[in-house]
């Protein structure tokens, strides 16, 4: 009895879905339901520009995670400056944690996913200095100060 009452009831389903489904338009063909992907709001992509009078550097940092892809990257990832420079960083995040770390110069960053950061340094000494996110340590670059 209980197997009569299931096939019953999953054949009055199917008869519904296919009513739904089956209709047609006024030209004879049937119309496929649209389907859509949320797709992520990305940052904007990185700027290098100088601020009035020269006295400041502006640098934006995207950490890119694109679409939980897990290809980690700092876009750019090799920034170059003079000595004495006085950079405004801007650290963009996208979907995950991240650190924009630079062992060698105290820098340590930490941004959510979403965040923007922003900070000044002003580049005292010469040298090529490794950035790396300590939660994703395949995730590199480097600065060079000349």
């Amino acid at each position: 009895m209980k197997r009569l009452i299931l096939l019953t009831a999953l054949t009055a389903l199917l008869s519904l879905v296919l009513a739904a489904c089956g209709g047609d338009d006024e030209e004879g063909t049937s119309v496929a339901p649209t389907v859509t992907a949320a797709v992520p709001t990305l940052p904007p992509p990185p700027t290098v520009a100088t601020g009035g009078g020269g006295d400041v550097t502006k640098v934006s940092v995207v950490n890119q995670d694109p679409g939980g892809s897990g290809r980690y990257a700092f876009d750019p990832s090799d920034l170059s400056f003079s000595v004495g420079e006085k950079v405004e960083l801007t650290l963009l995040g996208e979907t995950e944690f991240h650190t924009f770390t630079v062992d060698d110069l105290g820098i340590d960053e930490a941004l959510d996913a979403g965040e923007k950061r922003i900070f000044t340094f002003t580049f005292d000494k010469a040298g090529k200095f490794d950035i790396i996110c300590l939660s994703h340590p395949q995730m590199t670059g480097a600065i060079t100060v000349k």
